[in-house]
């Protein structure tokens, strides 16, 4: 099964999202992207601990004691493998519902543009999955501690009966006893249930921090959202303003400039320059007749 960030509308989705300077929200629906198919490995690895334990207890020597053991070890692995298809299932809803809310949107950036981008906060809607698989998980948790207890005191059981057994031939054959408290003795079941079920555990507890981390990262896809439309909306609504400012100051130097006297087509060429001197000529003539005339007119 090809993983979410391996999937080909993902990628789209993160391109656009970088295309668009929503780099925030990008690495958000990465990581979100990231948890999910996290989820999904742990539960393969948790499959794998439950089959090798369900072998163990198949392989295991058959005695009285342990014959009487086996349905109850049979019967928590079984428990514990049903959770983990339970949980697997779940986590399989969730990627479903990643990669149909990302077409979606993919296919509506496309068609209206970046405003259709805001709609990752739709991921929010895979939050009520998630925290029912985290409910699932620490249940799960529980189960499983209350499973290692019983199976740590039944290995301890069946070892001191072992060694009990073990003293009374010892015994009965003139041999002295064994103080076996000063060695470390492990029963068969320690390795063939208890080590599996703890391997689990681990698994479990894992699963629950990556899953407390996906809910944190889908809130804060949810606020980045909410902070770029926030930006967008308070940018246009500035230059909303600046506009009729800007059309206002050009009127208005339309009205208070100058009137600018229509520009006059000057010829650089010798006719030009005689006519100019023509004009001179008889500026002059006008300026000496004017005395004149003054002059007769006081006689």
């Amino acid at each position: 099964m090809l993983q979410n960030n391996n999937e080909e509308v993902i990628r789209e989705l993160l391109e656009l999202l970088k295309k668009n300077a929503m780099k925030e929200q990008a690495n958000d629906v990465f990581e979100i992207c990231s948890y999910v198919d996290g989820l999904e490995k742990k539960i393969d690895s948790m499959t794998e601990e439950l089959t090798n334990m369900q072998n163990q207890i198949k392989e295991m020597q058959e005695d009285t004691l342990v014959n009487n053991a086996k349905k109850a070890l049979s019967e928590a692995q079984e428990r514990l493998n049903a959770r983990c298809e339970q949980i697997k299932s779940q986590v399989l809803e969730v990627k479903a519902q990643v990669k149909s809310t990302a077409k979606s949107i993919v296919d509506e950036a496309k068609a209206k543009g970046r405003t259709a981008l805001y709609r990752v906060s739709e991921f929010l809607g895979i939050k009520k999955k998630l925290l029912d698989i985290r409910e699932n998980v620490r249940g799960a948790i529980k189960t499983t501690d209350k499973d290692i207890a019983k199976t740590a005191l039944l290995a301890k059981g069946f070892r001191e009966a072992g060694q009990t057994a073990a003293n009374a031939f010892r015994t009965f054959a003139d041999k002295p006893e064994v103080d076996y408290s000063q060695k470390e003795q492990k029963h068969p079941i320690t390795k063939a249930v208890l080590a599996p079920m703890k391997a689990v555990k681990k698994i479990l507890v894992s699963m629950e921090l990556h899953l407390d981390a996906s809910i944190d990262k889908l809130d804060n896809l949810a606020m980045n959202v909410q902070l770029d439309k926030e930006k967008h909306m308070e940018n246009a609504k500035t230059k909303e303003q600046t506009e009729p400012e800007r059309v206002e100051a050009e009127r208005e130097e339309a009205v208070y400039s100058p009137m600018v006297a229509e520009p006059q087509e000057y010829q650089y060429n010798a006719d030009a320059f005689e006519a100019r001197g023509v004009d001179e000529v008889k500026q002059e003539a006008a300026h000496k007749e004017a005395p004149k005339v003054r002059e007769d007119k006081a006689r």
